[in-house]
C-alpha cells in the first residue's frame, strides 16, 4: 500500500527539482526526505528519480506515479470538502482561480446568485492567467479554474486527467476611437493595421507572430496589463488595441468602438477542475452558476457575439443550464 506522506514528498521533489528544496517546502529535514524516498522506491520496486549532474529528474515510473498522486490528492481534497459541506448543511468554501475578463464578466453574476440562493457557499477568487490557474488546480491551491485558450490550440499540457466544462467562445476585436477611419467597418483584417500604433498587453506573442507573418512589425506605443487603462490610452489617441468581446461586454469606454478581427481564431472559455471535485456540493453549485452566467451572455449577444462552444468536452450530468431549475450552470 502506498503511503500518502511519501507520495507528497515525491510530488514536491517533482515540483522543486531537488531533495533540499522539497524538504524546505514541506518543513522536513533533508535526511527525512531522503528516508521517505528510499521507503517509497522500496515499496514500488523501481527507481523513481535519477541524478543528472547537480539536479534530479524523474524516471518514467516516477512520472507515472506523480500523475497518480495528483489524482489521489484530488480525491482526498474532494472528500474533505464534501464532508465539510455536509456538516455545514450544503455550505462550504470554493477557491476559484480565473483570468481577468472571466473575473469581470462572469463571476459577478455567479457570486450574486450564490449570495441570493446559496448564502452558505463561500467563494474566494484569485485572478490568474490560464497557465498559473492550471498549476494552482493541479497543486490543490484552487478547487475550480476559469480558463481560456484559442480554438485552434490542442489540449493544454496537464489537462488530460482533468474535467473541462465548456462555457462559451468569444472573438478578438480591434478597439479604436469613434473617429478612426476604420470605425464604420463591420470587421477588420490585421493586415489593414500595419501602419498603426498599438496599446497592448505584455502577453502578446501570438499577436506579434501574426504581424510578422503578414510582413510588418507592430509599433508598440504602450504595454499595459489592465483593460481599463488600455481603453483610457486608446481613447487618448495613443494607439489602437485588441481585446476580447467578453472584456468589452461590460467595460467599453463610450469614446471607443470595437470591431471583430477577421480570420482570427475564437477564444474558448471553460471551467477546469479535478473530476472528484464536481461531486462536492459547493463546487457543483459554483459550476452550475458559471454555466448559467455563460448561457445568459450567449442569449443576450446572440449568434453574432459570444456563443455556445458545444463540443465533446461537456461532461455527462452537466449538459446544460436548463436542467438546473432556472438557476443556471
Amino acid at each position: 500500500m502506498l503511503d500518502t506522506r511519501q507520495l507528497e514528498v515525491l510530488v514536491e521533489i517533482a515540483r522543486t527539482g531537488s531533495y533540499t528544496a522539497a524538504a524546505a517546502s514541506l518543513g522536513y529535514t533533508q535526511p527525512a526526505v531522503s528516508y521517505q524516498m528510499r521507503r517509497l522506491q522500496q515499496a514500488v520496486g523501481a527507481p523513481l528519480v535519477a541524478r543528472t549532474g547537480r539536479g534530479l529528474r524523474l524516471t518514467q515510473t516516477g512520472q507515472a506515479l506523480v500523475r497518480h498522486a495528483d489524482v489521489i490528492f484530488s480525491a482526498l481534497r474532494a472528500a474533505d470538502q464534501d464532508i465539510a459541506a455536509r456538516v455545514a448543511r450544503g455550505g462550504g468554501l470554493v477557491r476559484v482561480a480565473a483570468f481577468q475578463s472571466g473575473c469581470t464578466a462572469l463571476l459577478p453574476q455567479v457570486l450574486g446568485r450564490l449570495r441570493a440562493h446559496h448564502p452558505d457557499v463561500r467563494v474566494t477568487v484569485v485572478q490568474a492567467e490560464p497557465v498559473e490557474a492550471r498549476r494552482m488546480i493541479r497543486a490543490g491551491e484552487a478547487d475550480l479554474g476559469l480558463l481560456c485558450n484559442w480554438a485552434n490550440e490542442s489540449l493544454p499540457e496537464g489537462e488530460s486527467a482533468m474535467l473541462r466544462v465548456p462555457l462559451m467562445s468569444d472573438r478578438r476585436c480591434v478597439v479604436m476611437r469613434r473617429d478612426h477611419p476604420l470605425a464604420d467597418r463591420e470587421t477588420i483584417h490585421l493586415s489593414e493595421l500595419a501602419e498603426h500604433d498599438w496599446v497592448m498587453e505584455s502577453f502578446r506573442d501570438r499577436f506579434t507572430a501574426a504581424c510578422t507573418s503578414l510582413g510588418f512589425e507592430p509599433r508598440i506605443s504602450a504595454t499595459v496589463d489592465d483593460t481599463r487603462t488600455i481603453q483610457v490610452l486608446v481613447a487618448a489617441g495613443l494607439g489602437i488595441s485588441l481585446m476580447s468581446e467578453l472584456t468589452l461586454r461590460y467595460t467599453t469606454d463610450p469614446e471607443l468602438v470595437h470591431r471583430p478581427l477577421r480570420d482570427w481564431p475564437a477564444r474558448r472559455t471553460y471551467a477546469l477542475l479535478w473530476p472528484d471535485m464536481a461531486d462536492v456540493t459547493a463546487v457543483a453549485m459554483v459550476l452550475r452558476e458559471l454555466r448559467g452566467a455563460a448561457h445568459a451572455l450567449r442569449a443576450v449577444d446572440g449568434p453574432s457575439g459570444t456563443h455556445d462552444p458545444g463540443g465533446p468536452d461537456t461532461p455527462d450530468g452537466l449538459d446544460g443550464p436548463d436542467d438546473a431549475g432556472g438557476s443556471g450552470g
